[in-house]
């Protein structure tokens, strides 16, 4: 499109105050095509100036004397720089000189272009008509502008739109994930729960079964034989007792009593306990490595993970084959520490292998789920695996296993090594040692634990104090009455057994105290739970063992 094509939109706007020189250019212009307004003084002008101007044609008297023009053309858009054309006569240049105010208009009009008069027609025409390519350029520039943004902000409502979308897919896959998950935890709950129902109600059935018979048998006077039914009423309790601290060992939630011990000698301890539990077809071999360092973890709960995996080697190898268990000294560097979820450092490794019929990777990624077992129904609960998991994790520690089928299968225990030095332990007594009327304040929610504490205590010749809650102790821990020893359950109504110890601490600063817990989050690793002169004693527990460790508190206080 040529400018002329164009002249609705954008009219030259022409200023020529003296004479005759504005209607003859405006004659001449429109006489050529051009839209034109012809104005008799600047001020005029700049009043229509606007973005749809095509030019500016001004003679140098309309112009010299005045900065109205200057001002408007600053004005404009980025995009926008309207030609102006002045026409100047060779006669009067002095009009607009290189200094001065003249000279200021011209270098504040960027676009200005200089005409000497007298000026033909041709030349005039010419001139307009190259300073309206010029400006239609620009529109050019500014529709491209326009379009630019206009892109852009569709590029910006369709990311947003994208943004939502994915947003949403998000939240979706999210709240899907969610349900997976509740889903597979609902699953594991079902089946930890069905497990837990099924066993306990077979053992709740020999104690209740048991003692029912008791009961009947003492009414009618036939006290023959009730020994057969008190062991099986004390085995099936044993049994239930065994899977609570599974349970406890599985969920970390455990007691346990972390010492420097000696890896190599607790499992050659147990060599002829391991012996005896299989058959002459499976070899026992030991590869024990003699530099091993000691390892920071409760003895009892490591043997009885060891058993277990001797046993599940044992199951595995029903036509006989090797069991070794080896020890040696691992160090995990910061990555592959991170990798097991366990702190960097030196740990001790004990592994139980055999040569058995080996396992499929699917089982393998299940092995340490709560109540998953690849034995027959009725030959195990499925808790063993998950235990000695649930206590490595709890220590400190990891476990591993690889097993293929047809090859066999190892499994690894990690514990943390220590160089510090195996502690002496003081032999049990065979018989629960006697008191010498040592008065001792016994706080206990539960009534039947209390009962038989309080039977104990009176049994072994001590004098019990009760007191059914803490609310009930502190008035008696604060009396003037004299106590050698201070037995409390950990889990107490109004607040726990620790904040109850510091309470008589502050009335009996040497006052030994005996925790006595079934099951208490705060209290899973002693040492960080025991102050001086407090030791702790894991519900169910045998009267012996709650008798020696009575004696050996009270002895604490002579």
């Amino acid at each position: 499109m040529s400018p002329r094509e164009d002249v609705g939109r954008n009219p030259i706007l022409v200023c020529a105050p003296f004479g005759r020189d504005g209607e003859t250019i405006s004659e001449l212009l429109r006489g050529a095509g051009y839209g034109v307004q012809l104005f008799g003084d600047l001020g005029a002008l700049v009043a229509e100036l606007d973005q749809s101007v095509g030019a500016v044609l001004a003679t140098e008297e309309g112009v010299v004397a005045s900065t109205v023009l200057a001002a408007a053309l600053a004005d404009q858009p980025a995009w926008s720089d309207v030609p102006v054309l002045i026409l100047t006569s060779r006669r009067n240049s002095t009009r607009l000189p290189a200094d001065g105010q003249g000279g200021r208009l011209l270098a504040d009009i960027t676009n200005a272009i200089l005409l000497e008069r007298p000026l033909g027609a041709r030349s005039l025409l010419s001139a307009v008509d190259v300073a309206l390519r010029s400006r239609r350029r620009q529109f050019a520039l500014r529709d491209q502008m326009v379009l630019l943004a206009q892109s852009h902000d569709a590029l910006e409502l369709k990311v947003q739109e994208r943004t939502a979308e994915l947003e949403a897919e998000v939240a979706q896959r999210a709240k899907a994930e969610a349900a997976l998950r509740q889903s597979q935890k609902m699953e594991a709950v079902g089946q930890l729960t069905g497990g837990i129902a099924h066993d306990f109600n077979n053992m709740l059935t020999g104690v209740i079964g048991s003692l029912d018979i008791m009961r009947r048998r003492i009414a009618s006077n036939r006290l023959e034989d009730l020994d057969r039914f008190m062991d099986a009423a004390q085995a099936s309790a044993s049994r239930a007792a065994a899977l609570t601290q599974r349970l406890l060992a599985f969920s970390r939630r455990q007691s346990l009593d972390p010492r420097p011990t000696d890896i190599n000698s607790l499992a050659a301890s147990l060599n002829e306990l391991i012996r005896g539990s299989v058959d002459e077809r499976v070899s026992l071999r030991f590869a024990l490595d003699p530099d091993l360092p000691r390892a920071i973890v409760d003895v009892n709960q490591l043997e009885s993970a060891l058993l277990n995996l001797a046993i599940n080697a044992r199951d595995a190898m029903p036509g006989g084959g090797e069991m070794t268990i080896g020890t040696r000294a691992v160090h995990l560097d910061a990555g592959a520490a991170q990798r097991l979820g366990v702190a960097p450092g030196a740990y001790v490794m004990i592994s139980v292998s055999d040569s058995g019929v080996g396992m499929a990777p699917d089982l393998v990624d299940k092995v340490f789920d709560p109540f998953f077992t690849t034995k027959p129904l009725g030959q195990g609960t499925g808790l063993g695996l998950s235990m000695v998991y649930g206590f490595a994790r709890q220590s400190g520690g990891h476990v591993r296993i690889d097993s293929h089928p047809g090859a066999g299968t190892t499994v690894e225990v990690l514990l943390p090594a220590t160089e510090d030095e195996v502690a002496d332990e003081a032999s049990a007594p065979d018989a629960a040692p006697h008191g010498d009327g040592q008065r001792v304040l016994v706080v206990e929610d539960d009534p039947a634990v209390r009962l038989l504490v309080r039977e104990v205590l009176e049994e072994l010749g001590y004098l019990p104090v009760e007191a059914a809650e803490p609310h009930a102790a502190i008035p008696i821990l604060a009396s003037p009455m004299p106590f050698d020893l201070l037995i409390s359950d950990v889990g107490l109504p109004g607040m726990n057994g620790r904040e109850l110890a510091e309470i008589a601490r502050s009335h009996r600063p040497h006052l030994p105290i005996l925790f006595i817990t079934g099951y208490a989050e705060n209290a899973t690793i002693r040492a960080d739970f025991l102050g001086a002169k407090m030791s702790m004693v894991a519900k169910p527990f045998r009267l012996e063992e709650l008798a020696a460790k009575i004696n050996e508190m009270v002895a604490v206080s002579a």
